[in-house]
């Protein structure tokens, strides 16, 4: 087993399955990453900060994102423009599929932040942020199946 610093991809993870989990709908969600390799541990303050905010990361293990992830995805959610044209460098077809999670955030940035190297008080933030931009992604899904119902 490796270890890593894995920090927004299973912060997002957790978030949405607790999202989708208090909404009674049950939804498969996984995380995997552009640049991971089997196996690796979520990072310590990540799993340190996600602890103080409910969630247990300690049995995370990371997986690397694969055209057979994707094309097994309704959803595809990346957390910087970089992801998104590897995503689509594996299979040109997931454009639809694509959530660009920083889209979700105020401010216009460009990418949601990745706290690797940075003290305890940047994963928390971080935490924060993925978690505030994946309630709002999740809330706009829902609101579209709604749509589409009517």
């Amino acid at each position: 087993m490796c270890t890593a610093n894995i920090n927004r991809s299973p912060m997002g993870e957790a978030w949405a399955k607790q999202l989708f989990q208090k909404r009674f709908v049950m939804a498969e969600v996984r995380s995997a990453g552009t640049h991971a390799w089997g196996d690796a541990l979520a990072g310590a303050d990540t799993t340190e900060a996600m602890r103080e905010l409910g969630f247990d990361l300690r049995e995370h293990r990371s997986t690397r994102l694969t055209s057979e992830l994707l094309a097994w995805a309704d959803v595809v959610a990346v957390m910087e423009p970089m992801h998104a044209e590897v995503a689509l460098e594996l299979d040109p077809s997931v454009e639809d599929k694509l959530v660009r999670l920083w889209s979700f955030l105020p401010g216009q940035p460009d990418h949601v932040e990745d706290p690797i190297g940075q003290q305890l008080e940047a994963h928390r933030a971080a935490a924060v942020r993925v978690g505030d931009a994946t309630k709002a992604a999740v809330e706009q899904w829902f609101a579209r199946r709604r749509a589409a119902r009517s």
